[in-house]
């Protein structure tokens, strides 16, 4: 940098790049929820049943999860803003031929596969390592604001999208945010999302972590799996079938609504909550309250039947717990593993939460027609909630990697030049 240019303060910079993390996530989350804005529309267009589009939907989640460790590995290797700019320029271009396709196997590849490989490499996995490098002591705080861009995008994306299809139809709707998000978001995630200079006096933590095959042997990575697949059953619970239970038990569909709005909002509180208990105390304690509260919140859901407040009490409880487990999880596998590796043995434990969705959804399903009801589902999600609070609680939080540790080696500088 010449001599004569001014420097941007360190704390200043660290915090714009959690500005910038968080946008990819709202936008990657507003990508993910405007195929339910949108679905009778595109079912009638393409004139297919419910589960047909159901199996498109299906395989852009199955493509999004399998690819978490290629993102991962891919950020431990090369500039992560590649990886996010080139994600989110995937997901305008699978947008466009979505918007764009006459065939069922047009959608299947647009929105199945291009969008969900762009999807993909806009998630937590692919802004962790960038958020962790620039802090250490605030770790969990910064990453806890990140993935609260989730729910952010789920509360103003979501419905400005909804408004938009409303004006022009969900096709045109689809080519311009994807010329959008291609031409603009792209670029301006390679401007934005940079990776910290690391210092060489010690006092960086970058370069040193353990090998993704010690992190796959040791217990606490399927500990902390253990959670994220119950977080992936519990999720896809709400998602799936909460409307349809809330009609059940004589609730009415606005009722709903103001249930799932509720609980957004309480995603965004609860992830910053947490995250700042987090940075003061063992990481482990908010994290097991956090599993915790989502298995208590599915036990008041139970006994709520048609009482409208103990089913704002219940999705208030689950809120707090929706998206806090995500950084809680990232901030302590940073501890545990370091940061050599962390994007891949991430990527890798985050994958296991899709597969909880694709059981989850599934088993209610089946538990529903094998009862009538949704109450053995029910406590199931309390039962294992409360189980994978105790489970990660468990978990061995020393580092399984030493400075000189003869398996570590130093990080390689990025290849890139600024």
């Amino acid at each position: 940098m010449a001599s004569g240019t001014p420097r941007i303060p360190v704390s200043m910079l660290r915090w714009g790049i959690v500005v910038a993390a968080t946008l990819v996530l709202a936008v990657a989350a507003g990508g993910r929820f405007l195929i339910g804005v949108v679905f009778d529309q595109v079912r009638d267009s393409f004139e297919i049943t419910h589960g047909t589009l159901g199996l498109v939907v299906s395989m852009n989640v199955l493509v999004v999860g399998i690819s978490q460790p290629l993102v991962g590995w891919l950020v431990d290797r090369y500039p992560a803003r590649y990886v996010t700019g080139g994600g989110m320029a995937l997901v305008g271009i699978g947008l466009v031929l979505t918007g764009f396709s006459q065939t069922l196997f047009n959608l299947f590849f647009g929105y199945g596969l291009v969008v969900a490989l762009g999807l993909a490499a806009v998630s937590p996995v692919a802004v962790t390592p960038v958020v962790a490098g620039w802090f250490q002591k605030k770790r969990a705080t910064a990453l806890s604001i990140v993935n609260a861009g989730g729910s952010i995008g789920q509360l103003a994306i979501v419905p400005a999208l909804t408004i938009t299809v409303g004006a022009i139809g969900w096709q045109s709707s689809y080519i311009y945010l994807g010329i959008g998000l291609a031409v603009i978001g792209g670029p301006l995630l390679l401007l934005l999302l940079r990776e910290r200079e690391e210092a060489t006096d010690g006092s960086s933590d970058a370069g040193f972590g353990c090998t993704v095959q010690r992190a796959l042997r040791s217990r606490s990575f399927w500990q902390l799996g253990w959670g994220f697949l119950v977080c992936g059953i519990t999720m896809a619970w709400v998602m799936t079938f909460f409307v349809d239970y809330a009609l059940e038990t004589g609730l009415t569909r606005n009722n709903a609504a103001v249930g799932l709005s509720l609980m957004g909002g309480m995603a965004i509180l609860g992830s910053l909550m947490m995250g700042w208990w987090a940075d003061r105390t063992d990481k482990l304690i908010p994290l097991s309250v956090t599993y915790m509260m989502r298995g208590g919140g599915f036990a008041i859901l139970f006994f709520a039947g048609a009482s409208f407040p103990l089913v704002l009490l219940a999705m208030t409880v689950i809120g707090i717990s929706w998206t806090a487990t995500v950084p809680l999880t990232s901030a302590v596998s940073a501890d545990i593993y370091g940061r050599l590796r962390l994007g891949t043995i991430f990527g890798l434990m985050f994958a296991i939460m899709p597969l909880g969705s694709a059981m989850g959804s599934a088993a209610a399903g089946f538990l529903h027609d094998l009862t009538g009801s949704y109450n053995v589902s029910l406590w199931m999600n309390a039962t294992i909630g409360i189980t994978a609070g105790i489970v990660v609680f468990l978990v061995k939080s020393s580092p399984l990697f030493e400075r000189r540790h003869t398996e570590v080696t130093p990080r390689p500088a990025p290849a890139h030049a600024d």
